[in-house]
């Protein structure tokens, strides 16, 4: 009798035993899927946060870097430089020579813009591209000689000061030459689609209205920048339309 006593002592013992270890592993398994859980939702909000634009791809100060910024503060270094990788795009130009040519990521850019505008019924035409540094002298000049000094600062950049030197700079215009580099071509078929859809090649219409304190020139509709387009996409998702805003650089409306 105390035999069968001890056997169903030692299994009672073993009940409870198993009981508590069964319920100490429970507690650990639902205190490790607890962990996982807030661990995943940790990991989800913080891959919820939107991913900053880094700024810094791409340097402001070297005249080759595609975000260089050239203005009436910034001229360019050297004021005599010339871009190594110039090309002449395919689509419509005004003339020839070297004033028709780009740098080899802008033309590329250019022509697929050029293309996609043409399906749509904006015929566009280069009207000028690269201008070295002897060729801007002879444009300034021009222009000084023509308006007056004043006038032509708001027009017309100074050698080595122009971001057609960069190879990157551009102005556009229809193949019928309507509203050739006037405020009109603002209004035209071309003038339209381009302010619509530019940036979505890579281009900033680089001097518009109301901005000219912050970029020292009065509004060109036809002048155009390659900027690539993730920079380009950023700032028309931020509704910024000059570079000097978007990096912080200060304004630009006079020379020093």
């Amino acid at each position: 009798m105390k035999h069968h006593n001890l056997i169903g002592i030692g299994l009672v013992i073993l009940v409870i035993f198993g009981g508590a270890l069964w319920a100490h592993n429970r507690s650990i398994n639902e205190l490790s899927k607890s962990n996982t859980a807030v661990s995943t939702q940790s990991n989800s909000i913080q891959s919820s946060k939107p991913v900053e634009f880094d700024k810094t791809q791409y340097s402001n100060d070297d005249p080759a870097s595609i975000w260089t910024v050239v203005n009436k503060l910034r001229p360019l270094n050297p004021l005599s430089y010339a871009p190594t990788d110039l090309v002449t795009p395919t689509m419509p130009r005004r003339s020839s020579g070297s004033e028709m040519m780009v740098r080899k990521a802008a033309a590329e850019a250019l022509e697929t813009m050029s293309n996609d505008a043409k399906a749509s019924g904006a015929q566009l035409m280069l009207a000028s591209g690269f201008r070295s540094y002897t060729l801007q002298v002879s444009v300034y000049n021009n222009e000084v000689k023509a308006y007056g000094q004043a006038t032509a600062d708001r027009e017309s950049a100074r050698p080595g000061y122009s971001e057609h030197q960069t190879g990157l700079a551009m102005d556009l215009e229809p193949t019928s030459r309507q509203c050739e580099l006037q405020d009109c071509f603002a209004n035209t078929v071309e003038g339209k689609w381009l302010a619509t859809n530019a940036y979505k090649y890579g281009f900033l219409m680089r001097y518009q209205a109301g901005k000219e304190s912050i970029t020292g020139y009065k509004q060109e509709p036809w002048h155009f920048r390659y900027i690539g387009e993730e920079l380009a996409n950023e700032l028309h998702q931020k509704n910024i339309s000059t570079l000097e805003e978007f990096f912080g650089l200060p304004a630009a409306a006079n020379y020093r």
